[in-house]
Formats: structure tokens, C-alpha cells, sequence
């Protein structure tokens, strides 16, 4: 009986080290696999935020004009998988999207798509330079001249001549209460090379989310840019005065935080040839400085049609009409 017991007693202990091996061995052999690709659930970026939040943010601003990231959230599921929580803001018509889907060791399932929420077709022009735009604007025109004056509009307005940011800044100043600059597309190629990718930064401070918790300030000043107005040091600067070193820090902290994001940019966007697009990206701004090529605004009628007879609009192409910016 005494050896019955002792021989029960063993399997027990033998059975539950088993258990705690093959326990542990899952755990060691998903944290290994996790370790090859994106984890979007640690927080080496912020102290409260996952790397995910600020890099879909980043993500939104440099390639979907119009739109914002306002909450990001994961959920890990073991060996390089995880659920992917996205909620998204149109800054046109405010109104919120919640899209799910699922990464695979990089793979992405669900509704990943649902984030691409804009097309650049107002910017087909400096993708494909050398077409003609000219009865296409006319029929845009005529139809904002058609519109109730109040009616709220969203366009994109491609420029016949880049602007450098102290242009732009005298411009959005000249132009303040009544036309609202929400992107800007910033030049990343030489004028007239088709390109396959577009870049660009909201020049606003409250469009989507802001956070106390930030990435390193050092290494990306003004990676938020309303964080340029509590840095002590500066902020009478931009209170009273120009915004262009705002911009650039801002801009420039985007294209290198993106840079040093390589596991991101695999996972998140199309494909890893983003990866090199940025390096180019940043290195062609810091050499050429940051000159715009056109916008995307958000005014009534009346007020667009003003805006568009500035003299520089080389094209404009209608993205939405609200019957006015008042929304309940």
C-alpha cells in the first residue's frame, strides 16, 4: 500500500514536470518566434502607449490625408500573432471608423484595407506629371460655383510652384478663419519624376489624438506638434511668430522616426520597399529642404473659390461636400 503511494506520488511529480516543461517550452519557443517579427504590445517607444499607437499616428499622418488615428490597442496571441484594435477619425465629416484585423508573423487578415481610407486622387498630377488637367479643373470650379456659398468642401489643390514653408506659413496666416490647411504634401522626389508614394504632415496641433506620453523628444523633436508649444524654450517663438522651424522639426522627426521603425513599416504598410522610400525620403529633405506641392483644405464654397484664384493652383479636384462646417 505504502509502495502503491509512493509510485502515485511519483507519476504526480512526474506529470506535472512535464506539464511546466512543455509549458514553459511554448512560452520560450512564442517569445523566439515573437522576437522575429513586429510586437506591436510592447512599449519601447512610450512609457504608457504601445509602439503600435504611435506608430499607426505616424503612419496616418505622413500617407492618408484627411485622416487620424485617435486609439490603438493590441492583444497577443502567441507565436508572432496578434489582434489589432484601430480607431480611426475623418477630420472631414468627424466621423469615427473601427476597424479590426489580424497579424500573422507580419502577414496581414481581416480588415487591414479599411485603414487605407484615402486615395490621393486629388494629387494624380504629380504622380503622373506630364497629363492634362485642365478640363477636369474646370468642371470642379463650375461645380463649387454651383454649390449653396455655405456648403462645406474638401479638396485637394495641387500648386503650379512648390512652396517652401515660409510661403506656406504667410499663406495658411493670410488665409487663417477661413480656409483650413488639414496636409500638406511635401516634396520627396525631384519635380516632374512620377512617383509611387506621397508624404506629407498635418500643419494642425488638436487633429486626432494628443498625448502626454510622447517618444523621445531628443531624437524626434515635435514628433507631436503641439508639443512645440510646451517647450518652454520656444514657445513665444511659435505664439508670436513663424511656424517654420516647428514644421520642419515636426516633418523631418516623422520621415526619422519612421526610418528607425523597420519592423513597423514590414508589417503595417504594403511591403518592406517603404523602408527604402523613407530613407530616400529623408535624405532628399534634408538636402533640398521641405517645399510643398499642394494641400488638402477644408472651406465654404465662397471661401475656396477666393482661395483658388490666388494665382498659383495648377489643380483641384473635389474630395466632399457637407451642407455646411456646422455638424451637429
Amino acid at each position: 500500500m505504502r509502495f502503491k503511494y509512493s509510485l502515485n506520488k511519483y507519476k504526480s511529480i512526474h506529470i506535472t514536470v512535464i506539464v511546466l516543461i512543455l509549458f514553459s517550452a511554448y512560452y520560450t519557443v512564442s517569445y523566439v518566434v515573437n522576437s522575429f517579427y513586429y510586437n506591436p504590445c510592447q512599449k519601447s517607444v512610450g512609457k504608457y502607449h504601445e509602439d503600435l499607437y504611435f506608430d499607426l499616428k505616424v503612419f496616418s499622418e505622413l500617407n492618408l490625408p484627411g485622416y487620424a488615428v485617435v486609439g490603438a490597442d493590441s492583444e497577443k496571441l502567441g507565436f508572432g500573432k496578434y489582434n489589432i484594435h484601430i480607431e480611426q477619425l475623418n477630420l472631414f465629416n468627424r466621423e469615427r471608423k473601427y476597424i479590426d484585423f489580424k497579424i500573422k508573423r507580419d502577414d496581414k487578415f481581416g480588415n487591414f484595407r479599411d485603414i487605407l481610407g484615402s486615395d490621393y486622387l486629388g494629387f494624380t498630377e504629380i504622380k503622373q506629371p506630364n497629363i492634362d488637367i485642365s478640363v477636369r479643373n474646370k468642371e470642379f470650379i463650375n461645380h463649387i460655383k454651383e454649390l449653396n456659398p455655405v456648403s462645406y468642401v474638401s479638396a485637394y489643390i495641387a500648386l503650379t510652384e512648390d512652396l517652401n514653408l515660409k510661403e506656406f506659413d504667410d499663406l495658411s496666416r493670410k488665409y487663417n478663419n477661413k480656409i483650413s490647411f488639414k496636409w500638406v504634401g511635401v516634396r520627396t522626389e525631384d519635380k516632374g519624376k512620377p512617383t509611387n508614394y506621397l508624404s506629407g504632415f498635418n500643419p494642425n496641433f488638436n487633429d486626432g489624438s494628443v498625448s502626454s506620453d510622447s517618444a523621445d523628444k531628443n531624437k524626434y523633436p515635435y514628433l507631436q506638434l503641439i508639443d512645440c508649444m510646451t517647450d518652454e524654450k520656444d514657445i513665444n517663438k511659435f505664439n508670436n511668430g513663424s511656424m517654420v522651424e516647428a514644421y520642419t522639426k515636426h516633418f523631418t522627426s516623422l520621415l526619422k522616426y519612421m526610418n528607425d521603425r523597420e519592423k513597423a513599416v514590414t508589417a503595417l504598410e504594403f511591403n518592406s520597399v517603404k523602408i527604402d522610400y523613407y530613407k530616400n525620403a529623408l535624405n532628399y529633405v534634408e538636402k533640398n529642404g521641405i517645399n510643398i506641392y499642394g494641400f488638402l483644405v477644408y472651406g465654404e464654397a465662397r471661401e475656396l473659390l477666393e482661395f483658388i484664384n490666388y494665382g498659383k493652383i495648377k489643380g483641384i479636384e473635389i474630395n466632399g461636400v457637407l451642407p455646411s462646417k456646422y455638424k451637429k
